[in-house]
């Protein structure tokens, strides 16, 4: 729908003006100290195709600034909530916290690596290549994985289902022991 906004009659000319928006996005995130632009522009271009899905926008280019401009007030407003809150805490009370939190990841993944241990190295492989990248990348990377299997996709989807629930429960049986 984004896409149709930009310019409904040439595909190639909007998706070269959303890739031309989305540089820019990053750069005035970028521009104002987000260490995460590139996840903030994808945030505004979703929310703006989620828009365009129940309205119509007259000018999609002047709207996407718009948003970004909202979702910068409310990363900022967000981050000094939480540094409010950081401050008002005890420091060796938010520090434990912080050390806890640490420790919780690192039994996580000594569990997920322990866990990856005892798959066969076929479905090891099988599920660290589906949940590899993000976005765009893995949906290619799941289909270059099928084609490769010799698979169709929704057979590999329930592989990895049926994978993942058995890499859940030896997690979680492993984080029981320790």
């Amino acid at each position: 729908m984004l896409l149709a906004a930009l310019d409904g009659s040439d595909r190639d000319a909007a998706g070269r003006e959303y890739l031309r928006i989305r540089r820019n996005l990053v750069r005035f995130f970028e521009g104002r100290g987000f260490y995460d632009a590139d996840a903030h522009a994808d945030e505004v271009l979703d929310r703006v195709t989620k828009k365009l899905t129940v309205t119509e926008i007259q000018d999609v280019r002047q709207y996407v600034y718009g948003v970004a401009r909202m979702l910068m007030l409310e990363i900022r407003k967000r981050r000094d909530k939480e540094n409010r809150a950081a401050a008002l805490m005890p420091e060796s009370e938010f520090l434990q916290e912080r050390i806890e939190e640490e420790a919780e990841t690192e039994r996580k993944l000594i569990c997920l690596n322990e866990c990856l241990a005892k798959v066969d190295p076929d479905g090891r492989e099988i599920i660290l290549r589906y949940y590899h990248g993000e976005k765009r990348a893995k949906i290619e990377n799941r289909k270059s994985l099928a084609e490769s299997l010799g698979i169709a996709q929704n057979a590999l989807r329930s592989r990895a289902l049926r994978l993942r629930d058995r890499l859940e429960g030896c997690i979680l049986s492993c984080l029981r022991k320790k």
